[in-house]
């Protein structure tokens, strides 16, 4: 099995008014490159996860094995080149490094409903059109809870209050669309109840009901401090009375711009 990002990071509850707020930072004494290419591996796996024969030759030529030909190349670069092959497109390799790294956490984040039973993240790349991911729950209901996200990535002088304001009116406005993309997506699932909740979320979030809920990832380089109401603009779009339907993430790295690019050549070093 392979060794999971969230063992070298610290998810911690952050108090907070307007949300159930989830801090991650990396542990004392962990290194920021370990965690790279640990996520590094994590984004190679969950992209390709297709063809897990290709990422198997991928990992072992990482770790010192025989290098892939060509064929395993190009199949291995169709799947992540679409984020990672341009160094100099900074936005972008930043944003997707810290969507994954969201979708590397998620089935941890012991949030206002508690650990999600099912996650996804079918999204090839940070810039297509849709859901950034989704978590399920078991709410008490007879369809399953469910957490529309959208990750950001926070790289800008003004507080990450905006960023966060700004991903809340994303889901807001856009929400409906988001949730009939990914539909398709959980009613091919396995499990009956997640596949039953392909067929109904959209018109739960439509009628805001009890099982709907929304949740805001930012990824941002560490040491600045955190807003007393960064997740306000969350509270002022998503009027639940439940504060659990609200929840928010903040993930720190050392220094963002650097992370990122470790983590970027990590991915092609295992095709190189």
């Amino acid at each position: 099995m392979l060794p999971k990002v969230s063992e070298l990071l610290v998810l911690e509850d952050h108090p907070n008014v307007d949300a159930v707020c989830i801090r991650v930072r990396l542990m004392p004494d962990v290194e920021a490159t370990e965690l790279a290419r640990r996520l590094a591996i994590d984004i190679v796996r969950r992209l390709t996860e297709a063809v897990p024969e290709t990422f198997d030759r991928w990992y072992a030529h990482l770790n010192g094995g025989q290098a892939l030909d060509e064929t395993d190349k190009a199949v291995v670069l169709g799947y992540v080149g679409a984020d990672f092959s341009n160094a100099a497109d900074v936005t972008r390799v930043e944003g997707a490094v810290v969507e994954h790294l969201w979708a590397s956490v998620a089935d941890s984040l012991d949030g206002g409903w508690g650990r999600p039973l099912y996650v996804e993240h079918d999204h090839f790349s940070v810039i297509d059109h849709g859901p950034d991911g989704l978590s399920t729950y078991d709410v008490g209901e007879p369809d399953l809870g469910f957490r529309l996200w959208e990750s950001k990535r926070h790289a800008a002088e003004r507080k990450v209050t905006s960023t966060i304001s700004t991903a809340a009116r994303q889901l807001r406005d856009h929400g409906t669309e988001y949730l009939a993309r990914i539909s398709k997506v959980l009613q091919t699932n396995p499990n009956q109840r997640v596949a039953h909740l392909g067929g109904t979320l959209v018109r739960a979030w439509k009628e805001a009901r009890p099982t709907a809920a929304v949740g805001v990832s930012v990824g941002r380089s560490a040491g600045a401090d955190l807003p007393d109401r960064p997740f306000i603009g969350l509270r002022r779009n998503f009027r639940f009375e439940d504060p659990a339907r609200r929840e928010g993430v903040v993930i720190e790295v050392p220094n963002l711009t650097v992370f990122a690019q470790d983590v970027r050549s990590t991915v092609l070093t295992g095709l190189a």
